[in-house]
């Protein structure tokens, strides 16, 4: 009789166990954020060697934590060329296989950046930019994280990687070269998570889940789960933030969401320190997170966002070929060669599309097709044109990090279309050269997917056909703003 309950109860027991909710310890968190963040480690700066003990304790805290090497070890040691600088940057990651034959060897990614902003001298003292909730507070809740959902690995479907990335701050260095170095094979990553400032729960009123909307039933989520364990989730949405960790997964095609309890910290300031966080808070999103990974581990269909199929990922990485929008505004003016004044600016616009293609790592190619409109000031008014106007750059741009500039030159040619001297049509037929060829440059900087910067133009050719009147060539000056899809 007792051998014939044996079975039924122990069913009973592991079923309990899957399903009853975490309970993740916020002294724990508390213990995690208070070494991470001391000043011991001055700041955690990228390629330090405070960094690398932090890697160490991270990854001691996974292996503490029952969570498995991922390909056999915990870190990853990098390379990061900055100009002359080669900085030794490393990444941490476990797994916890998951027990689903049809799904585990996909994977949920969980991760959150260790590094920080490092220290400085100001005035004979060294101030220390411990990075409390920006960011050992997600790091703290993914090494706890890895504890709960190890503690129950049985109930997981897909396996999960927990991850700490380094050189986040930098650029999203880390994240980027875990997709680089195909740690796990890309495409079979069918969802990412990253936990970047998870300390200030109670002060910013609840949780944010930027992207979440890219689930096929984010209700599981933001209604059900976050019902069960009583969280407000204070913003939802489809955008996979590109400040974060979240930005390289989601430009290879894998939903994204960034878990976030906003700014409320003394973001990048030394006071951004252990004491100032709401552990409980941090416990709550912990346990939150736990469940929705354990949950969304099971679930056949993720999202309707196409990843990268087997054997493409390196067309993601190696972004060859960027497409882009442009929208250029400033003053164009004619430059009288042959005598001693030039004629006055009037408004320039152009809006197209451009898209780099990298020739190099610092090298690109960059044509455009644009509709404009652009002149000079006239005897008989304003002398004004529209064109379609097709630039080719070569384009040279500073080592990948979080601001990068750029310079650029080449040549342009513009078919005028149509326009206008004063009220009369411009005389394209005897007067005036429907083609023009010059020359352009310009320098600026890109932040992120956003291109900033300014554009000159020279014209090589008279917009006049008759030689015997004088050359006529164009000048413009332009502000350039691009967005990279």
């Amino acid at each position: 009789m007792y051998k014939k309950l044996i079975l039924p109860v122990a069913v009973i027991s592991l079923s309990i166990s899957l399903h009853a909710q975490f309970s993740t310890s916020p002294s724990e968190l508390q213990k995690h954020v208070a070494i991470l963040a001391s000043d011991s480690l001055l700041g955690r700066g990228f390629g330090t060697p405070q960094g690398l003990e932090a890697a160490s304790y991270i990854a001691g805290q996974m292996e503490e934590a029952g969570v498995e090497p991922l390909n056999g070890s915990y870190l990853f040691p990098f390379n990061h060329r900055d100009g002359i600088l080669n900085i030794a940057g490393v990444n941490v990651a476990g797994v916890i296989p998951g027990s689903d034959p049809a799904l585990k060897e996909e994977y949920i990614l969980l991760g959150a950046h260790f590094d920080h902003l490092g220290w400085k001298i100001s005035k004979g003292d060294t101030v220390v930019y411990n990075g409390a909730d920006d960011n050992a507070s997600g790091t703290a809740a993914v090494i706890e994280i890895g504890r709960n959902l190890a503690g129950r690995k049985e109930s997981l479907g897909r396996s999960v990687i927990v991850a700490a990335f380094d050189g986040e701050e930098s650029g999203l260095i880390g994240s980027k070269q875990f997709i680089d170095d195909s740690i796990v094979p890309p495409h079979q990553i069918k969802l990412m998570f990253s936990l970047d400032m998870v300390g200030m729960y109670e002060a910013h009123g609840g949780l944010d889940l930027a992207g979440v909307e890219l689930l096929n039933d984010p209700s599981v989520i933001t209604g059900e789960l976050a019902g069960e364990y009583q969280i407000s989730i204070s913003k939802a949405n489809k955008k996979i933030e590109q400040r974060t960790d979240t930005a390289p997964f989601g430009k290879m095609g894998v939903p994204a969401i960034h878990a976030f309890t906003g700014t409320e910290s003394p973001y990048h300031k030394p006071e951004d320190i252990a004491g100032a966080l709401d552990y409980e808070g941090m416990a709550l999103v912990t346990n939150f997170i736990s469940a929705t990974a354990q949950q969304l581990s099971s679930t056949e269909d993720l999202s309707s966002m196409k990843g990268p199929e087997e054997g493409q990922a390196d067309l993601f990485r190696s972004k060859v070929f960027q497409p882009g929008i442009k929208l250029n505004m400033g003053s164009g003016r004619h430059n009288y060669r042959d005598d001693f004044y030039k004629g006055k600016s009037i408004l320039s616009a152009e809006a197209g599309l451009f898209a780099s293609i990298r020739v190099t790592r610092f090298l690109s190619l960059q044509p455009e097709v644009l509709y404009g409109t652009t002149g000079s000031q006239h005897p008989d008014g304003s002398f004004r044109t529209h064109s379609i106007t097709t630039p080719l750059h070569v384009k040279w741009i500073s080592p990948e990090g979080m601001v990068r500039t750029w310079f650029m030159a080449g040549g342009y040619y513009s078919y005028h279309f149509g326009g206008k001297v004063g009220d009369a049509a411009i005389d394209f037929q005897d007067l005036y050269e429907r083609q023009e060829f010059g020359i352009s440059y310009g320098l600026g900087m890109e932040v992120m997917n956003v291109q900033l910067g300014f554009m000159f133009t020279r014209g090589l050719n008279s917009t006049l056909q008759d030689a015997a009147s004088g050359k006529v060539t164009s000048e413009g000056f332009s502000v350039t703003m691009g967005f990279i899809f």
